[in-house]
């Protein structure tokens, strides 16, 4: 890092620079990068450590094979479209399972991914004597964006 920095450079070409870094030098040189961003010097930074680039980088693009299938700001990639993972106690499998993603039981507890409208959700699980126990906000990741982009990517193949 310090040998790409050493001329001060408008643009640096980072490839890796966190690997093999244990956790005190990781986020050092994650420091280094969000200071050189706040100086407007441009850093293309290359990473499979994909928590690091959700931290850092304000654009992001995903390659696969040297073609670029996916390219944008983590928002425009992630989406904006909230989902929530729920648990809950009632209601059967049948009268679940159009509403929740994943759906799995434990015990008399199930767990699950919704997509669809909270409010209209919590009326639905009132009215077959249902509730829920825990709504977390839940947003895909950029690990799993990027992995669904992969799959999607072989599929076309």
């Amino acid at each position: 890092v310090a040998q790409a920095l050493i001329n001060d450079p408008e643009v640096v070409f980072l490839d890796e620079p966190m690997s093999g870094l244990d956790p005190v030098g990781r986020y050092q040189v994650r420091e280094i990068i969000l200071m050189l961003k706040k100086q407007g010097k441009t850093v293309f930074f290359n990473s499979h450590i994909l928590s690091d680039v959700e931290l850092i980088c304000d654009r992001i693009g995903i390659l696969n094979k040297g073609e670029l299938i996916a390219m944008g700001t983590l928002n425009e990639l992630l989406g904006t479209e909230q989902s929530y993972q729920v648990s809950g106690h009632g209601g059967t499998e049948v009268e679940l399972q159009p509403w929740l993603q994943h759906l799995i039981f434990q015990g008399d507890t199930w767990h699950g991914q919704l997509a669809k409208d909270l409010p209209e959700f919590l009326t639905y699980l009132a009215s077959i004597g249902a509730k829920a126990i825990a709504i977390d906000l839940a947003r895909q990741t950029l690990e799993e964006f990027f992995i669904d982009q992969i799959k999607a990517s072989r599929y076309k193949d």
